[in-house]
């Protein structure tokens, strides 16, 4: 898999880990980011937007574009799963300033499934529950707007097609963040 500069413009294969930030210039691990330039650059205040993504984008890849515009933002997200890449490219958004919290539900059993994953997530997010879910749902709260992602992709490199829905609609954002915190009230937190 090649590493892809967002501008899309082929970048040097990478060699080891394929995730770096150098200076102004950021980069994401991204089989088909014409697709995701597309659909990105067919959102518009106030609409929703439904996607396949014929395995050519993950949800990181999603989020990390969407920060360019709406940043910096607080973070929510529901996953059932959540692999390395994707908790590395949410550090280096935090460290750049794009982000300014991430408070996430996880399934009950990430401890169980990919510790390492999981404890590095800990050791950087504001706030990680536990509870029974496999909802995905993302949503990014920032001054430049809101964005809310539902659909069926985990925080994870995918190459399966996936389906979702992206809404710039601050009231449905809204909606969903006051669900999140009604469920992280009851939710074990992630110590």
């Amino acid at each position: 898999m090649a590493l892809i500069e967002t501008a899309i413009q082929p970048v040097k294969e990478a060699t080891g880990n394929p995730l770096f930030s150098a200076g102004d210039a950021d980069f994401v691990l991204c089989r088909g980011p014409e697709k995701l330039k597309m659909l990105l650059d067919k959102l518009q205040p106030g609409t929703t937007t439904y996607y396949l993504s014929d395995g050519d984008f993950s949800m990181q890849d999603m989020v990390i574009e969407l920060l360019k515009k709406y940043r910096p933002a607080e973070v929510y997200i529901s996953t059932y799963s959540l692999r390395e890449l994707a908790v590395r490219q949410l550090i280096l958004a935090m460290e750049r300033g794009d982000i300014s919290s991430i408070n996430m539900l996880l399934d009950y059993r990430a401890p169980v499934r990919t510790m390492q994953v999981y404890e590095m997530a800990k050791m950087n997010f504001a706030s990680i529950y536990l509870i029974s879910i496999h909802a995905k749902i993302t949503v990014l709260k920032s001054v430049a707007g809101c964005v809310t992602i539902v659909g069926s992709q985990n925080w994870t490199v995918n190459p399966k097609i996936e389906s979702g829905t992206v809404s710039l609609n601050e009231e449905l954002a809204d909606w969903y963040i006051k669900h999140f915190k009604k469920i992280m009230c009851d939710a074990k937190i992630f110590t």
